[in-house]
């Protein structure tokens, strides 16, 4: 599991890399990558807030047997 906090510190990074990219292509680039890293830090504070239980996850692979 990854801290959520170091993904957003390097999201923020990317932004403020973009901003001095004269390259359009580069700087949308960056962008959609510190999207990407907000999102990754989304995911994984709601895992660590919403770990799963050993029956939910006995429960989904008993259903894959079927």
């Amino acid at each position: 599991m990854i801290d959520p906090k170091t993904l957003l510190e390097r999201a923020a990074q990317l932004a403020d890399q973009a901003k001095g990219e004269e390259d359009a292509g580069i700087r949308e680039r960056l962008l959609r990558m510190a999207e990407h890293y907000r999102d990754l830090a989304a995911h994984e504070a709601w895992a660590h807030e919403n770990p799963p239980s050993v029956g939910a996850l006995t429960g989904a692979l008993g259903s894959r047997a079927h």
